[in-house]
């Protein structure tokens, strides 16, 4: 059974992503919100189009990684649709964890941070602009799950699953909805927040699925002040190569002129903006003087 549903993925994403990137374009038309862009709209799918490409081909290998673990794991759990939801649940905190991951190490930021430097949020585009480097990091934080006892076909479905969930929080023109989704689930509002470089809404709203583990880990916050969407460093270019690799040139470029193993090593495992001797200001350095600054006033 599981098969079958992971074969139909493929169908159900182009269902949704169709549907609702023609409801937006629609609304763009009318209204002439002017929330797209040509050339960035090209740049996003340009590295949507390799991104998808890498990450079929590497779906051969997370399906034996898991299937590795899953062998190994004395745990063997029944797959029926009862186990399917816990498995859900635990695919999304493993999605916490690995979106986590590509923010707060600077070795994934360098791969990532293409998903975040468009400056403009839409369905269309911005949902679509990915990394061609991620699928070869993102394997290896699903394993826990198969080392759990759950099905790896069944754990690649509710992976695909959960993808499919976050396209549709890309969007603009869906403000907060009713009190209790907000606080359970990932809403187009808490995503907002995500992708914006205002200082206090760095490196915040994770979660993929549910926006529980953010309130439970202290990654949440709460839209207030309008997003401005973007990186610190804003790209002033549209072209798709330049756009996924300038990251990893500047990293090559601290870790090749570090000095010592120790500092080369810790360039590509601290959080973004690190420097050795505190010459660097990373993301929690700058919210809590953003958040001194403001007591001060």
């Amino acid at each position: 059974m599981w098969e079958h549903l992971l074969e139909q993925v493929p169908m159900w994403s182009l269902a949704v992503y169709v549907v609702l990137i023609g409801i937006e374009l629609t609304l763009e038309f009318v209204e002439k919100r002017h929330e797209y862009a040509l050339n960035d709209s090209l740049c996003s799918l340009s590295t949507g189009v390799a991104y998808v490409t890498i990450r079929t081909m590497m779906k051969g290998f997370m399906l034996g990684l898991l299937m590795l673990a899953y062998h190994i794991s004395p745990l063997k759990i029944e797959s029926n649709w009862v186990t399917f939801a816990l498995c859900y649940v635990v695919v999304d905190f493993l999605v916490y964890c690995y979106h986590r991951s590509v923010h707060e190490v600077r070795l994934g930021w360098a791969a990532h941070v293409v998903h975040h430097s468009s400056q403009k949020y839409n369905l269309g585009a911005t949902a679509f602009r990915q990394s061609f480097a991620e699928p070869f990091i993102e394997p290896w934080f699903f394993v826990p799950a198969a080392l759990m006892g759950f099905d790896p076909i069944m754990t690649l479905f509710a992976l695909e699953t959960n993808l499919i969930y976050m396209f549709w929080v890309h969007m603009r023109r869906v403000k907060k909805l009713p009190p209790f989704i907000e606080y359970i689930f990932s809403t187009p509002s808490h995503h907002r927040v995500h992708h914006a470089n205002n200082v206090q809404y760095l490196d915040k709203n994770y979660g993929g699925t549910f926006i529980i583990w953010d309130r439970l880990l202290g990654t949440f916050a709460e839209e207030k002040e309008e997003p401005v969407f973007g990186i610190l460093q804003q790209l002033d270019t549209h072209n798709p190569v330049k756009a996924s690799l300038h990251s990893w040139k500047d990293l090559f470029h601290d870790v090749r002129h570090a000095k010592g193993l120790r500092n080369k090593i810790a360039y590509l495992f601290m959080p973004p903006g690190w420097a050795p001797d505190g010459q660097g200001m990373t993301t929690r350095e700058r919210q809590s003087s953003h958040a001194s600054t403001g007591m001060a006033e």
